[in-house]
């Protein structure tokens, strides 16, 4: 190959959803809320490791989609998978950009391939279409694929920061079975309805953080106590878990404190920005 080609996406951490199975591959999704955030997966071709052999299961789907299983590929991932920080939908845009360029697919053909792939996988439902978007905060509001379903986002307000905490790892299909179970996706679905009407982080983070408390997310993650700690975090602007991290926003100026009062709670610690563009691809 003479060109090396590299892909670069943002993550993102869903905050309210409400899940959709109806339909092909390209229907199936979610509806709902989150924050696009940063690092970013990296993706380049060529590599030393195989497609069908990188540990990332989507990327693995990605090669099998577009019958490049042997492309030798470079992947790059910063966050841990399994815990909720899409990795496994970052690493599917990044690999299906980079390989669907050799294909010879567009930006968004490439994208629905990385969304299929997530579905099969069973590791996401929409995470890929928040990702497409790619700035800040992602609202879904039709479940699908970039190109069938419809998302729109909007970039964090000034002095805000990002800390993310590594509880546990869980998997994605137990997190929407017991969802479902608990009826959480029917007590999201007006709460996202508020938050798509406005695009306003400040309902987000109200909302959101009302939601965890409420229904005892952020308890069950870390107990009582935990709970209390994590809202008594100074400069807390809010507070939300999704499957095994816990996501909490806070004023820029107030961070070190911040961070030193979550780092009693005993988890890793990862520190997010927001992201300020979507799914990146070139040539060089």
């Amino acid at each position: 190959m003479r060109h090396r080609i590299c892909a670069t996406s943002p993550h993102h951490v869903t905050a309210l959803f409400k899940p959709s199975t109806v339909g092909g591959l390209s229907e199936i999704g979610s509806i709902g809320v989150g924050l696009v955030v940063e690092p970013r997966v990296k993706v380049c071709i060529p590599g030393g490791v195989r497609l069908e052999d990188v540990a990332i299961g989507t990327a693995r789907r990605v090669g099998e989609l577009l019958g490049l299983r042997d492309l030798r590929v470079e992947v790059n991932t910063k966050l841990p998978p399994g815990f909720g920080f899409a990795v496994s939908a970052a690493t599917a845009v990044a690999s299906a950009l980079t390989a669907g360029f050799l294909r010879g697919l567009s930006y968004m053909k490439s994208l629905r391939v990385a969304h299929e792939a997530e579905v099969l996988e069973s590791t996401g439902l929409g995470d890929v279409l928040a990702i497409s978007c790619g700035v800040g905060l992602a609202v879904r509001f039709k479940p699908g694929a970039p190109g069938v379903g419809v998302v729109d986002c909007r970039q964090l307000p000034p002095g805000v920061s990002i800390l993310a905490l590594a509880v546990r790892q869980a998997s994605t299909s137990s997190l929407v079975k017991s969802y479902v179970e608990r009826g959480l996706h029917e007590k999201a679905s007006p709460l996202i309805e508020r938050i798509s009407e406005s695009m306003d982080f400040n309902v987000f983070s109200e909302l959101v953080m009302r939601f965890n408390v409420d229904n005892g997310i952020l308890r069950e993650l870390v107990g009582v106590e935990g709970e209390e700690h994590l809202l008594r975090t100074p400069g807390l602007i809010t507070v939300y878990g999704k499957k095994g991290v816990i996501v909490v926003v806070v004023e820029s100026d107030r961070l070190g404190d911040s961070l030193s009062h979550l780092q009693k709670l005993g988890y890793k610690i990862y520190y997010l920005e927001p992201s300020r563009v979507g799914p990146d691809i070139w040539v060089v």
